[in-house]
């Protein structure tokens, strides 16, 4: 008697439990989109630019340099044949980072033929870069990320408020737009467009920030200023 009691007990139980997790799922269901676990502590948030001829910027040794100099490198494309003439400096720069813009206004990406090969980028579908999948870059609002799908919106509250060095304030809202070669996960890689705009922002900004997946509204930070040190106008 003992033994067949426990034994409806523990079925009935059972029933009770599985009735209690199907509504639970019914209620609220999970949210397949969610970022992995790491986000829901501080994570490192590092910068990347677009490296411009005449510019200043830095090696990857973090030493400051001029983009600038006698123009002994040529940048060539898949056929051979030469884009522009560029300073070694220059060259190395656009190397390190896969992208650079030539006072002409032309936009280069390293191509598919390995580190020496470079393809124009076309600046009326992506004026500011591309990102991963030909995605259109987005100053101040793409990110890169190794670990969270494309197209993703992310809050970032230490952004919210920062005053750009265009004039205008971040929202906070941001768009998985990147992948990134040079780190792992658990990490967010912020598009800044400039070098000068990485050194303002990096001293206002803390190197560490919690990210929150979020439905938010991705800003549009672009003015005259942008356009024309970008070579649009």
């Amino acid at each position: 008697m003992k033994q067949s009691f426990s034994l409806a007990c523990s079925t009935a139980m059972a029933c009770i439990a599985a009735c209690l997790l199907l509504t639970t799922l019914h209620a609220a269901p999970l949210d397949k989109r969610s970022i992995p676990s790491c986000y829901k502590s501080s994570v490192r948030l590092t910068y990347y630019w677009i490296p411009k001829e005449g510019d200043k910027d830095m090696n990857n040794k973090g030493k400051s340099i001029t983009l600038s100099g006698s123009k002994t490198k040529k940048l060539k494309d898949k056929n051979s044949k030469e884009i522009s003439k560029v300073s070694k400096t220059t060259y190395n720069k656009f190397q390190m980072e896969g992208t650079g813009l030539l006072k002409s206004g032309i936009m280069v990406n390293l191509g598919s033929g390995g580190k020496n090969v470079f393809m124009k980028v076309d600046r009326k579908k992506t004026p500011y870069g591309l990102g991963s999948n030909s995605k259109a870059l987005t100053p101040w609002a793409s990110v890169a990320s190794n670990d969270i799908k494309l197209g993703t919106t992310l809050y970032i509250k230490d952004l919210d408020g920062v005053s750009l060095p265009n004039g205008k304030k971040h929202n906070g809202c941001v768009r998985v737009d990147d992948r990134s070669w040079s780190m792992g996960g658990c990490q967010i890689d912020f598009f800044v467009l400039q070098f000068s705009a990485y050194q303002q922002l990096n001293r206002k900004i803390s190197s560490k920030v919690k990210v929150v997946e979020k439905s938010c509204k991705v800003q549009d930070y672009v003015n005259s200023n942008v356009k024309k040190w970008a070579v649009l106008t």
